[in-house]
C-alpha cells in the first residue's frame, strides 16, 4: 500500500475538501465568502480545513487589500472533474 495514495484518498474523500474546492472552482474568495457559499460551516472547522488544503497544495492563500483571499492551485483545479463525477453519480443514486 502506497501511503501517499491513502493520504490522497483521505484528503479528496473529505466532505469539506470537496465542498471547498467546488466553491472555489469559479472564483477566488475571502474566508467570509467561502463561509457564506457553504452556508452550514463552523468557522473553526473551515479554518482547519483551509489550512490543511493549503498545506496539501490544493488551495493557496494571499493577502489582498488587507483581506485573505483563497484560490485553487493547479493541483486543486484537478479535483474539479472528480467533483463533477461525484455530482453526476449522486443524481443516479437519488432517483
Amino acid at each position: 500500500d502506497d501511503p501517499r495514495f491513502k493520504e490522497t484518498l483521505r484528503l479528496v474523500g473529505d466532505f469539506w475538501t470537496l465542498r471547498i474546492v467546488a466553491v472555489l472552482e469559479s472564483e477566488d474568495l475571502r474566508f467570509c465568502g467561502i463561509e457564506r457559499a457553504l452556508g452550514d460551516s463552523n468557522p473553526a472547522t473551515l479554518t482547519a480545513r483551509l489550512k490543511k488544503l493549503e498545506q496539501s497544495n490544493i488551495v493557496t492563500r494571499r493577502e489582498e487589500d488587507g483581506d485573505t483571499v483563497y484560490a485553487l492551485t493547479t493541483s486543486g483545479a484537478k479535483l474539479v472533474p472528480i467533483i463533477s463525477q461525484v455530482h453526476e453519480l449522486s443524481a443516479e443514486y437519488t432517483n
